[in-house]
């Protein structure tokens, strides 16, 4: 409950007011007097001490209370703005517990991302060490196929004398042929012996030819 302004206290509230600072028996003559809050803040210490029988020493602290009774007053403020006050003090006690309320839940949450996390880790730590304890296959190089190739035959070369003597045989039968024709035909010269002179000189013919044909291969 809001304290009230000490101007708006009754008689008797002012009576009351002097009997909790140990003065109650002053109360019925204040009373008597029609002191109420609003008079009493006006009064001065000869008022009190003269008119309400306070000595001086009751009559300081009398006026020391008033003070601080108009302050408390002023402090606490209206009924009206105390209630104010109490509104907001509500609405932000309930806001807080509305926030607190979320702080629970998101704790809550973070508690299971936080075990979520724990568990991917430990398995992806299970498969790396899996991973590390899986021998790995050897890989052997492939030895490239030898290719054994049968030797080349070597070049036959033709028997060393045979074109010598083909062709000795042949310029033979050209020279005996061209021989008697012409034995046939010279004067004192038969045909028989046109063609061995003619064989003579076509067999040394033909056999020069075929030296320089083997002459021609050996190169």
């Amino acid at each position: 409950m809001a304290l009230r302004d000490i101007r708006e206290f009754s008689a008797e509230e002012v009576a009351l007011w002097l009997t909790l600072q140990g003065l109650g028996e002053k109360a019925d003559t204040f009373i008597a007097e029609g002191v109420d809050g609003n008079l009493l803040v006006t009064l001065t210490l000869d008022e009190l001490k003269n008119d309400l029988g306070l000595s001086g020493l009751q009559a300081k602290k009398v006026m020391k209370n008033i003070e601080f009774t108009r302050e408390l007053g002023a402090g606490s403020g209206s009924g009206e703005e105390s209630e104010e006050l109490e509104k907001k003090v509500q609405a932000l006690r309930r806001e807080n517990e509305m926030l607190e309320d979320k702080v629970e839940s998101l704790q809550g949450t973070i508690t299971e991302r936080d075990a979520e996390i724990r568990e991917l880790r430990r398995k992806l730590d299970s498969l790396t060490h899996d991973k590390r304890e899986t021998p790995q296959p050897v890989a052997y190089a492939t030895p490239a196929p030898v290719h054994h190739h049968a030797p080349a035959p070597a070049p036959q070369r033709p028997p060393q004398g045979m074109p010598v003597v083909r062709n000795a045989a042949v310029g033979t039968a050209t020279g005996a042929a061209k021989g008697a024709v012409i034995g046939a035909i010279l004067p004192g010269m038969d045909a028989r012996d046109g063609a061995a002179a003619g064989a003579a000189a076509g067999a040394l013919g033909g056999g020069m030819q075929g030296l320089a044909a083997r002459r021609r291969m050996r190169r």
